[in-house]
């Protein structure tokens, strides 16, 4: 079959095209009927469905290090500029941040002094919007009064059932400019991750230090032995000493940190 010539095209305004998965060859850009697709691709922004949850942690750390106000950073950014549902949330979630600050000074008082609360929200309570405040939302309820289903308890929430009530945002996009890596699993943002690096990197040390200190008397050990064999023996019944206990320590930071 002779080759057919290049037809050039361009669609304005641009177009979403879909083929099925079938219909495309392994290397990018060709059809299973032999057509080449050449060109640029648009950097099409990102679509979440149905976000069961928003955190500006970030937005307000990255504030506080250019000594602006976390709430005007916030409510300035271009998610609130360009979501009115979201922004409609972040009004409502400030109002039950006022509510609970209320609660805490009642609760725990004001220092003398400082004339400051003693207690304050966290800042994961304070610039995070999670489901379960998304649900109270939609409820007409204060945070952590919605009603959640016991099976929403264990697995998340139900987001066909909570769809129907319109709990979450239906759409939001995100321009690719705007989509940035922030690891949730970092640990300045996960007490869990942040002691698990914390106990493992702390464990690792001890690994190579008592490996280093068994290895010097493994290959440097033999004048040594040749002088005083004894204290030879002594040294290397503490580095084994040592060696066992790391290992001991493994045996229960292992199930805690990875099987529980």
């Amino acid at each position: 079959m002779p080759e057919q010539p290049a037809i050039p095209f361009k669609v304005e305004p641009a177009t979403v095209f879909r083929f099925k998965p079938r219909d495309i060859k392994e290397d990018a850009g060709t059809l299973r009927d032999g057509t080449a697709l050449t060109g640029k691709m648009i950097e099409s922004p990102m679509m979440f469905h149905y976000v069961d949850a928003i955190d500006f942690r970030h937005t307000a750390m990255k504030a506080e290090e250019k000594g602006i106000d976390p709430e005007v950073a916030i409510e300035n950014s271009w998610l609130l500029k360009e979501n009115p549902e979201l922004r409609e949330a972040w009004e409502w979630h400030k109002g039950e941040i006022a509510k609970l600050e209320k609660k805490l000074i009642d609760g725990y008082g004001v220092d003398k002094k400082t004339g400051k609360p003693n207690r304050v929200p966290t800042e994961t309570e304070r610039y995070r919007i999670g489901w379960q405040a998304f649900a109270a939302k939609a409820e007409g309820v204060e945070t952590g009064t919605a009603k959640i289903a016991l099976k929403e308890q264990f697995f998340g929430p139900d987001y066909v059932g909570r769809s129907e009530k319109h709990t979450f945002p239906a759409h939001v996009s995100i321009p690719r400019e705007q989509v940035q890596f922030a690891s949730k699993f970092a640990p300045a943002w996960n007490t869990y991750y942040a002691i698990y690096f914390t106990m493992t990197g702390l464990h690792g040390l001890h690994v190579i230090g008592g490996a280093l200190v068994l290895a010097y008397y493994l290959f440097c050990g033999k004048k040594m032995y040749l002088s005083n064999p004894e204290w030879l023996a002594n040294r290397v019944e503490v580095g084994g000493l040592f060696w066992h206990f790391v290992d001991l320590v493994w045996i229960f930071l292992f199930p805690i940190l990875y099987l529980m």
